[in-house]
């Protein structure tokens, strides 16, 4: 009798188990999947109000960012951005050019100022959409680096840039914006990174290193791939090299660690379309 009332209870508890794997596979199949690319068309104007606080020093920078699609064809899409800043003492402009695939994977930046998006969140981020179907809870990752040289102000230039994002789609909702209400998905995303430049004045050159973590929400468009409205929070630090600018003086080691703080927000507020 108890060795008959064994089986049946191994019987049951197997059949539990068993049943119980079905149900969460199941669960994971019925989970809702997402596919997101850039679905941008030539003449569409995407605006945006980017908001961004700094800890130390106490600084407020308010921004709107213009999107203009220029073009889309064989799997690239060209854009024109213009932002227009103010600060709490001065205000100004700047124009940069982005080739893109509709993955949000960036090919080239033409500007004349130091543009890199992946880690200048008041530019209004673009991120890297993976080339398959996600489902809530997913998790991606891209890694990017890239070195450049430029003139500002008739100074040389260089950078190296890299780090790596990762990216996690948490849930599903209708968010609510200044242009309207948009069936979005959010993108959770951290980046990590490492920034070195040379700046080079007369025939002397100071050097930067700055380490940066960056956190934030996306909610994107599931439509057309477009980022309703982010937040971002960024912790980094710049180690400034001035030993090379003193070095006739005789002095050494010259460094300057400025650790820094910010939050940006960035919510778009208008599209137009041909």
């Amino acid at each position: 009798m108890n060795f008959k009332l064994s089986i049946t209870l191994i019987a049951l508890i197997t059949l539990f188990l068993l049943t119980a794997g079905c149900l969460v596979t199941s669960q994971q199949n019925d989970l809702e999947k997402y596919e997101l690319k850039y679905n941008f068309k030539q003449g569409e104007q995407y605006s945006y109000e980017v908001l961004t606080a700094i800890e130390k020093p106490s600084t407020k920078v308010s921004e709107t960012t213009d999107i203009y699609v220029v073009s889309e064809e064989n799997n690239h899409i060209n854009l024109k951005v213009l932002t227009k800043t103010v600060t709490n003492t001065k205000s100004e402009e700047q124009i940069y050019h982005m080739n893109m695939t509709p993955s949000g994977e960036i090919i080239k930046i033409k500007s004349n100022d130091l543009i890199i998006p992946e880690i200048q969140l008041e530019l209004v981020s673009i991120l890297e959409y993976p080339k398959k179907e996600f489902a809530e809870g997913d998790v991606w990752s891209s890694y990017f680096s890239k070195n450049d040289s430029l003139f500002i102000d008739n100074n040389l230039v260089e950078y190296t840039v890299s780090g790596n994002t990762t990216y996690k789609c948490s849930e599903r909702s209708e968010i609510s914006v200044k242009a309207g209400k948009f069936d979005c998905v959010a993108i959770e995303t951290t980046t990590d990174y490492i920034l070195d430049a040379k700046y080079k004045s007369e025939n002397e050159s100071i050097f930067l290193k700055t380490n940066g973590v960056v956190q934030g929400e996306n909610w994107i468009d599931l439509d057309r791939g477009f980022l309703a409205k982010s937040e971002y929070n960024v912790n980094k630090n710049t180690m400034t090299d001035f030993s090379e600018l003193y070095k006739d003086l005789g002095i050494e080691n010259i460094h300057r660690s400025t650790p820094q703080k910010s939050y940006t927000a960035s919510e778009l507020i208008d599209i137009k379309r041909k």
